[in-house]
Parts: C-alpha cells; sequence; structure tokens
C-alpha cells in the first residue's frame, strides 16, 4: 500500500472476546501464511503478549481510558500512527 490509506481489506485484527474463565484472543489475518508481512507479526506478537502477561495489559488498558478521559491525546497533533521502521532505527532485522 503506497497510498498511506488504511484498507480494512487488507487489515490484520486482533480479536479479543469474553469466555467464562476470562477472555480469549486470535488474530484474523487474509493473508496466507507465505505472504506474511509486518502487521501479521504485530498481531502475532499482541496475542503472544496478552496471553502471557494479562494482568500487564489490563493495566494499561485502564490507564488507557484514564489517560482519554483526563486529556484529548489528539490535541496536539499527533496521530496513532507508528513509523515502526523510525521508531526502531534498524533494530527489526
Amino acid at each position: 500500500m503506497s497510498d498511506n490509506k488504511v484498507s480494512l481489506f487488507d487489515s490484520v485484527s486482533v480479536v479479543i472476546t469474553p469466555h467464562e474463565k476470562g477472555f480469549t484472543c486470535g488474530i484474523i489475518d487474509p493473508k496466507p501464511p507465505t505472504d506474511r508481512d509486518l502487521c501479521s507479526y504485530i498481531a502475532k506478537g499482541i496475542v503472544r503478549f496478552i496471553t502471557t502477561n494479562a494482568d500487564i495489559i489490563y493495566e494499561e488498558g485502564m490507564q488507557g481510558f484514564y489517560d482519554d478521559d483526563v486529556e484529548d491525546n489528539r490535541s496536539n497533533g499527533s496521530d496513532n500512527v507508528i513509523d515502526l521502521f523510525n521508531f526502531k532505527k534498524g533494530d527489526l532485522n
């Protein structure tokens, strides 16, 4: 995608749903395993982190909602797009 537009049909989704013992999560990825990309790997990392660190994720979620209620995080002109290649500065090898 070179035009910087978000495409729902090319998106990888992390799905979290209630379960009788708490929650369950998984990935919806329209691409075959041979075409995995940056989003596929990030989604898998999120699911792996959630399932091994549920307490941290829960606390971060609570803090995130609190922060949203206290301050509009986008009022300073920033958005939620992260340029991971610049953010990690070449550590993605």
